[in-house]
């Protein structure tokens, strides 16, 4: 069991014998006795409602039990104390929670709503003299609760009540709820939910156009009045355009991507490097040259320092140019770093853009997983990456992760301040990237274990519509921004489009084949970027740009790769080859002007530093850098002359970046900066001076300062930037910067700080205990002391422990102690028992009489796990008790099940019996290998629920024991036999039973290996589902069959397990995509999704998805729950090359059955299940 859902539990049980009495807001509707009701919950119990069926046992929650049991989640309630109808009993509980009656007297009033999006999932407002429910709204798909509003100013002065519906069982069957509160005004609301528009499915979005020419598809560009579209070029001339970049004279080079989506034998490659000229200026080219050919799975590309830069996995090249004004190779490429992954050939190291720093930056996905490094160096030498940004310094020849996270970036750029941005698909679409920021996931985690949270998007909004998450509002998005998919990004600088547009983020949306324009407003140390009505849109819905640039002329330059396969695919014959186009857009008619900035001297180039068109200053630095290592020259002195006179911050910036990259940043000028009125000035000192020092004696004189600027200066941007540098200190020098950035409180809300601060603090906690947690005791920031003890804890010594009691023995708050004693619980999860620290009975019986209830919770659930007698006992007679409250025994047996006492399983098999207890039971005793426990399931086996025989099945499955038992239960008819589905009797054959197996196989038929060829299988249920003629399927009823086989790992329509991936935005109209991924699921699989089969010491077999590991325990998500598994207690694990979705998914089916699960998978939207009993 999870010791996080078992210290909520915990909470749960104390709670329910105290209340919590909380202020309560003014606004809260008063009932008959004049007070105010108890419609927020805050008092910690139902009181003022009365429940009825089993949906809301055991409410309210108190905190935010979400974020605990969901990674990245929230409940984002209000106060203590909300309704949540998963946390107690799942999904599977119906009933109504009804409210007293009581008189309107405001016009307005909110409330909060998450759960389920159906109709039978709802909150309703009830006029109580005619009982007509004049206002409803439910969730949306999601435990995140978001405000609604009701009008009540028709109900003014009338009487009603409010009343929870669940009738909904299975997936989301559920309802959250919280907040209910009158209003003077009509309220603004942030991410409120739209009740008008709920249930209803987004209409599919119309495109115009599809499969045109260049000719023809550049006239059907929407822009806004004024603006123009040029074909640049178009096939034969460029296909498949994947990256792109100008060199110093204005040209294009273009690389085409032949090879993709599978990376050729060496030496087979067929990608190549194309030149385009534009001589006459009439935005069309009218020289090209193929520079280099058979390149191999190219995906980046940028020009400088003599050469081109080419990312190819394994390898980032450099290939040099010669000069002359035929750009022909003036040698051979040669391989700069190596260890570049590709086991995603759409997620390796792209977008290339020189950074305001000198350095060489690029993006790199989460699903590739890469080992970098100088080619022949050790695996000690070399650096690893699978989600985030990197960078190169193109003379030292030095690699970094600049920032880590994200999902599958593809569009990289900075603004006039230096600021990064990234664009992501699936997850949120854009993020204000810092140095050494950790950045939401989209799967796997951080390589540092104690990063405990990371930062998430700076944007206030999604470009995807409707109520059922990214990938149901695929091609349903068009009012949104054009749906979840990105590529490309671009801030505009240049100085042709109007004014209006400078600044803003520009982002490419491949499957709303548009440009969505993002605002971003400045605050604190970050930014919100809200929505802009998109600018471009392509009206084709083969184009896909993939990258753009602002050109020498201040028109903008796109790459489109232009094909009717939007998604990425392995099959190289799903992608069109014959075409590729490249646009420029422009606003009226540029200035043509031949350029060749290599041939200007120093001083022109300075000039062009001021250019209101970034490409030209941003070529400019790059030349000036080329150039120079001259730290007193007459550049030096004429980029500080710049840097000190009274221009703009930008142009401030870019003298400043140019005389680092130079080498003429000196200490002394770096220190006399850190006084600059301008504090991006100061902020940006403060990363490269550090960057730039080479002793220690450097790092002394600059620490003093650094502490200076820590506790006086105002600017969040400089103390951001403050926490990001120290992380590039030695972890002694960091102590008084950070206790001095622990006492802003004015940074607490920050969205960036509090992170960055506990980013470079981590460390210390290792190098002294004691003054770290000293130092977390006085923070003013939030998580730094809860953080803090985690990290402690997790150094595993009992010095380390009895230093975290001595902590709790100091604070008297007891905001504090809770942060304390979350922090200690959180970081033993997966411990059953751990010595008991030295000072712990002392401190027990102290807080053991604290009026906190959350504090006495923790305090038990330590207790637990540090082997007390008594907390085993009192848990154990909460179990036994019948006249307690259901969810209090479950909770209980919960926490049991964590500390995992020996004598369990006679109690576990007693609880079938019970409904509210025995799903629980059920996956509890597959811990325990009794001889009684298969025969007890078995017997009790029909009165199980749908979801409780899941439970039944998986445990039997653990060990050969209750397997044998089963399988004569299938054979006895006792089980029916199409209850097994094929990811059970992969688990049996994992058994490795040779007895076993001989006797599923007279149950169940011959359980194959895997087909050597895959394309007659294909074949074959091709041919079935097409049988079905015109209308092959129900898809009621294929959904039907999904629930049953695949929605315990798979999420489709935001419904189902979050095992295996999302597959609501996958091609699923396909049939041959379908067909593909079904019958052979391990063709390609992310090593995130690989399957791994733990053995314990007790002989018990887990299957599933490994999410996290560290030197205590081991995170495995199964088909029908996450288990946390101490080391101590794991014998082996084994990860395969198997996917967890097993081979042979089909076969137990039918024909019809077959036609209806794929007639259902192809479905555009979620179709309701047939209304029988199971369902």
């Amino acid at each position: 069991m999870k010791r996080n859902s078992t210290l909520a539990a915990l909470v749960g049980i104390i709670c329910s014998s105290f209340l919590a009495i909380a202020a309560v807001a003014q606004s809260l509707p008063v009932g008959s006795s004049g007070l105010p009701l108890n419609l927020d919950f805050e008092q910690g119990t139902l009181k003022d409602w009365k429940a009825e069926g089993k949906a809301f046992e055991g409410q309210p929650i108190q905190d935010d039990t979400v974020a605990k049991r969901r990674a990245g989640g929230s409940s984002a309630h209000q106060g203590r104390y909300w309704i949540g109808g998963f946390e107690k009993l799942g999904d599977n509980v119906t009933g109504t929670l009804t409210s007293v009656p009581f008189k309107v007297t405001h016009p307005y009033a909110t409330f909060l709503v998450a759960g389920g999006g159906w109709p039978a999932t709802r909150v309703e407002v009830v006029e109580l003299a005619s009982g007509k429910v004049f206002f409803k709204a439910h969730g949306e798909e999601s435990e995140t609760l978001r405000p609604v509003l009701v009008d009540l100013r028709a109900q003014q002065g009338k009487e009603i009540f409010i009343r929870l519906v669940d009738e909904q069982t299975g997936h989301w069957g559920h309802i959250n709820f919280d907040d209910f509160k009158f209003h003077d005004k009509k309220p603004k609301l942030v991410n409120a939910i739209d009740v008008a528009k709920q249930g209803v499915v987004p209409e599919a979005d119309t495109v115009l156009h599809a499969g045109l020419s260049g000719e023809e598809a550049v006239k059907v560009i929407s822009m806004p009045p004024g603006f123009k579209a040029t074909l640049f070029a178009g096939e034969p001339d460029i296909l498949q355009p994947i990256a792109f970049c100008f060199d110093d004279r204005g040209r294009l080079w273009v690389a085409e991507g032949h090879t993709y989506p599978i990376r050729a034998k060496d030496g087979e490659g067929r990608d190549r490097i194309i030149v385009f000229e534009d001589t006459d200026g009439d935005g069309k080219f009218n020289k090209r040259t193929v520079f280099i050919e058979k390149l191999n799975l190219v995906s980046g590309l940028e020009y400088g320092f003599g050469g081109v830069w080419v990312g190819a996995a394994p390898h980032l090249l450099f290939i040099p140019v010669q000069e002359g004004d035929v750009p022909k190779p003036a040698g051979e490429p040669k391989v700069m770093l190596d260890g570049w992954g590709w086991q995603d050939t759409h997620e390796t190291l792209n977008t290339f853009l020189w950074g305001p720093d000198g350095w060489l930056y690029g993006c790199h996905g989460v699903f590739t997983h890469s080992n970098v490094g100088k080619p022949g160096a050790s695996d000690s030498e070399r650096t690893k990456i699978n989600a985030g940004i990197w960078r190169y310094h193109p003379t030292k020849q030095v690699f970094e992760v600049f920032s880590e996270g994200m999902s599958n970036p593809w569009g990289l750029d900075y603004d006039e301040h230096g600021q990064f941005f990234a664009e992501a698909c699936v997850i949120p679409h854009l993020f204000h990237m810092i140095q050494g920021g950790r950045y939401h996931r989209q799967a796997g985690t951080h390589f540092n274990p104690y990063i405990f949270d990371d930062i998430k998007t700076c944007a206030d909004h999604v470009h995807y519509a409707g109520n059922k998450g990214p990938h149901a509002g695929n091609n349903r998005s068009d009012a949104a921004g054009g749906g979840h998919a990105h590529a490309g990004l671009m801030i505009y600088q240049g100085d042709n489009w109007p004014e209006e547009y400078r600044g803003n983020i520009f982002i490419g949306n491949i499957a709303g084949q548009r440009i969505n324009m993002d605002i971003p407003e400045r605050k604190g140390s970050g930014f919100v970027a809200t929505h802009a009505p998109d600018p471009i849109n392509f009206n084709d819905s083969w184009s896909q740009v993939i990258n753009f640039r602002t050109g020498p002329d201040g028109a903008v330059y796109f790459i489109d790769w232009y094909d009717k396969q939007q998604c990425h695919n392995n099959n190289p014959n799903d992608h069109d080859r014959s075409n590729g186009r490249i646009y420029k857009i422009s606003y009226g008619e540029p200035k043509f002007e031949k350029v060749d900035l290599q041939k200007l001297s120093d001083e022109k180039l300075m000039k062009l530093l001021a250019s209101r068109n970034n490409w030209q200053a941003r070529h400019a630095q790059r030349i000036l850098q080329e150039r120079h290592k001259d730290p007193k020259g007459k550049v030096a002195s004429g980029l500080i002359k710049m840097l000190n006179g009274n221009v703009p911050t930008d142009q401030k910036l870019r003298a400043l970046w140019t005389l680092s990259s130079i080498g003429s940043l000196s200490q002394q000028l770096g220190i006399k900066l850190y006084k600059n009125t301008d504090e991006y000035v100061r902020a940006w000192t403060v990363q490269l001076l550090i960057e730039g020092s080479r002793s220690s004696s450097d790092l002394v004189a600059i620490g003093n300062e650094l502490v200076r600027m820590a506790r006086e200066d105002k600017s969040p941007i400089v103390r951001l930037y403050l926490a990001s540098a120290l992380q590039r200190l030695p972890v002694d020098q960091r102590w008084d910067v950070l206790e001095a950035l622990y006492n802003h409180s004015e940074d607490a809300g920050d969205h960036n700080i509090p992170l960055m601060v506990w980013y470079a603090a981590e460390p210390l906690a290792a190098l002294d205990t004691k003054r770290a947690l000293l130092m977390a005791e006085k923070a003013k920031l939030p998580n730094i002391l809860s953080f803090t003890v985690r990290r402690t804890a997790a150094l595993g010594t009992p010095e380390a422990m009895a230093t975290i009691v001595e902590s709790l023995k100091r604070v008297s708050e007891t905001q504090k102690t809770i942060d304390i004693l979350t922090g200690l619980n959180t970081a033993l999860r997966g411990q059953r028992s751990v010595a008991m620290p030295r000072g712990w009975e002392e401190l027990e019986s102290k807080l053991a009489s604290n009026s906190n209830p959350e504090i006495r919770a923790q305090l038990q659930a330590l207790s637990l796990t540090f082997g007390s007698s008594g907390a085993l006992a009192s848990l154990r007679n909460t179990v036994l008790d019948k006249n307690a409250d259901t969810n209090t025994r479950r909770v209980a047996l919960e926490s049991l099940l964590g500390a995992k006492p020996a004598d369990m399983a006679s109690l576990l098999q007693a609880l079938l019996s019970e409904p509210g207890l025995r799903g629980t039971a059920l996956r509890g005793l597959a811990a325990y290998d009794d001889s009684q426990t298969a025969a007890k399931i078995v017997q009790a086996y029909n009165s199980f629920d749908p979801g409780e025989k899941r439970d039944a099945l998986n445990t039997l499955v653990s060990r050969i024991g209750f397997a044998k038992n089963l399988v004569q239960a299938v054979a006895e008819e006792k089980v029916p036999k199409q209850d097994l589905s094929a990811d059970l009797i992969r688990q049996l054959r994992a058994l490795k039973n040779e007895e076993l197996n001989k006797d599923l196989e007279k149950v169940w038929g011959a359980v194959r290996e895997a087909s050597a060829d895959k394309q007659k299988e294909i074949a074959k249920f091709r041919q079935i589902f097409r049988a079905g003629g015109s209308q092959p399927g129900d898809a009621s009823r294929g959904r039907a069959v999904y629930d049953r086989a695949c929605a315990q790992c798979h999420i489709l329509f935001d419904v189902g397990g979050t095992v295996g991936p999302d597959l609501t935005g996958s091609s699923r109209g396909d049939l041959e995509y379908i067909l593909e991924n079904m019958v052979d699921p391990n063709a390609v699989i992310p090593n995130d999704y690989r399957t791994s089969t733990i053995d314990t010491k007790d002989d018990r077999v887990i299957t599933g998805i490994v999410k996290k590991q560290d030197d205590k325990s081991v995170t495995i998500v199964t088909a029908n729950e996450t288990l946390v598994i101490p080391r101590d207690e794991i014998a082996s694990i084994h990860q395969s090359e198997l996917s967890m979705m097993p081979e042979g998914l089909l076969d137990p089916l039918n024909d019809q059955e077959v036609r209806d699960l794929i007639y259902y998978l192809r479905q555009p939207g979620q179709v309701p299940l047939p209304k029988v009993t199971a369902n």
